[in-house]
């Protein structure tokens, strides 16, 4: 069985190839650290906590940046003035999600899935946030950006994914941005068309058939598999 995430998906429609290198070859290109990332990561992990908290104690009365210390745990092996950046970075865009999250309900944090997907192909991954609204179940999840925020097809594949493993009345994008919090609702994708791209990927497995499609589109510049691919150099 092979399994992959739905930013696995992603990267198969970016390149095929790319997902052979990380799926099938299971080459590990390590992501460097970057305070955008990490700024991520810690405010994804300050969010889990404070939900959580909030689902065992019906209530709580700390907010999502009182989470901060133990979400520093796993990256205390940073540069200080990395990690000081991201921190600072992370509170900020906690503070400004505060009164959002206190209006939320949740039923489930980080919440764990895997589901076959197809004969060979198995999707497993981590859900952010799913919450109760009155009788409305709710499917959340939370993104940061520096930038504007636009429309993303990455982002509505991996919430149409997920819509295959969790059932609920609506799907969310919440974006965290230095300025304001976004929310957008996402509509899943026709369960033809991820049939669809699903047997895509299936069939390439069974034919090792990975077409390296990066090399045609603005991808390939910006693969972390770059450095590694046999077509990287093809102009």
């Amino acid at each position: 069985m092979l399994e992959v995430s739905a930013s696995g998906i992603n990267l198969y429609l970016q390149c095929p190839y790319a997902f052979k290198l990380k799926y099938i070859d299971k080459v590990e290109i390590q992501q460097p650290d970057t305070t955008a990332l990490i700024t991520g990561k810690l405010v994804h992990k300050c969010l889990e906590l404070y939900f959580k908290d909030k689902m065992n104690n019906g209530e709580t009365y700390f907010k999502p940046t009182d989470y901060m210390k133990q979400a520093i745990e796993d990256y205390k092996y940073l540069n200080p003035l990395l990690l000081d950046e991201a921190i600072e970075e992370a509170d900020h865009y906690l503070t400004l999600y505060n009164n959002v999250a206190k209006t939320l309900n949740p039923e489930g944090a980080e919440e764990y899935f895997e589901m076959e997907l197809s004969s060979g192909i198995i999707l497993r991954g981590y859900i952010d946030l799913i919450a109760r609204e009155g009788k409305k179940r709710m499917l959340i999840d939370f993104k940061t950006t520096r930038t504007t925020v636009k429309d993303n097809a990455k982002y509505t594949l991996q919430l149409s994914l997920y819509s295959l493993t969790h059932k609920a009345d609506a799907y969310y994008l919440h974006y965290l941005t230095p300025t304001h919090i976004q929310i957008k609702e996402i509509k899943p994708l026709d369960k033809l068309i991820l049939h669809s791209i699903i047997n895509n990927v299936e069939n390439s497995v069974l034919n090792d058939n990975f077409p390296p499609t990066g090399v045609v589109n603005e991808i390939c510049s910006s693969c972390l598999y770059r450095k590694v691919c046999k077509f990287a150099s093809i102009k």
